[in-house]
């Protein structure tokens, strides 16, 4: 049965813990608190969680093609247009957060299943160059952690 490679367990036990991080910034949270954008800020609580969501599907989907293909090329995207086209300001952030949760354990899911050797598979990120399954990972986790970060700045806590 496969594993989870040594060499990639931590990153993927945080990876696989940003459902669970992301709920315990927002809980309690109200929708006024969500709509609030703090002074000179142009993204509110509600946008971070519908980013967040956002751009797990897109990690999703490059996760799945460096699995599947022959170092393809890796989709990307401005969060700044999504926020503005994708109407951020009118969507629901618990759908967001499921779908944020949906998408993270799925993939999460997939990775316990791979071999070790396929956490090494490459694609090419336009803005980034050569980036691997197992970058994708740990830029993932990140990812969570600096916008739970970002949301209990937001709500005015500590870190």
């Amino acid at each position: 049965m496969p594993r989870i490679p040594d060499a990639h367990a931590d990153a993927y036990e945080r990876f696989a813990r940003g459902p669970a991080l992301l709920r315990e910034a927002l809980a309690g949270t109200g929708p006024a608190t969500l709509n609030r954008r703090p002074p000179g800020e142009d993204w509110s609580m509600r946008d971070v969680v519908i980013h967040l969501a956002d751009s797990e599907l897109v990690a999703a989907v490059r996760i799945r093609l460096l699995l599947a293909g022959d170092e393809p090329d890796l989709p990307i995207y401005d969060p700044d247009v999504w926020k503005r086209k994708l109407l951020y300001i009118f969507r629901d952030p618990e759908a967001a957060m499921s779908a944020f949760q949906q998408a993270r354990y799925g993939t999460a899911e997939l990775l316990r299943e791979c071999s070790p050797d396929a956490w090494e598979r490459a694609g090419n990120h336009p803005q980034v160059g050569v980036v691997t399954v197992a970058d994708l990972v740990a830029r993932g986790a990140d990812h969570v952690d600096e916008h739970v970060a970002q949301l209990r700045a937001m709500r005015g806590e500590s870190a």
